[in-house]
């Protein structure tokens, strides 16, 4: 099964329960994976979910990604906050 045939919350926590410790990745560089963490919480509607199933769309984030949970968290802070996960550069003065 591939995981974007994940379609429910039901699917994700099967999945979070039935799977040994293995490394996940998501293809691509940064800006790939932050377009797949923001297509995951549009298609889970994440804003509008419970604070259970919110918990559980985490931490499936955090296994498929490999991120800590802080970036996560970030990262899905900035998507309540604007809508989009953006990569954002740091530039040196």
């Amino acid at each position: 099964m591939s995981i974007n045939q994940l379609k429910t919350v039901e699917e994700l926590e099967q999945f979070l329960l039935g799977t040994q410790p293995v490394a996940f990745c998501i293809e691509g560089n940064v800006s790939a994976v932050y377009q797949w963490v923001q297509k995951t919480l549009v298609s889970f509607e994440y804003l509008k979910q419970k604070k259970c199933v919110k918990g559980i769309i985490t931490q499936y984030l955090i296994k498929i990604t490999g991120y800590s949970r802080q970036q996560i968290v970030r990262l899905i802070q900035q998507y309540r906050e604007t809508g989009m996960v953006l990569l954002h550069y740091q530039t040196e003065h």
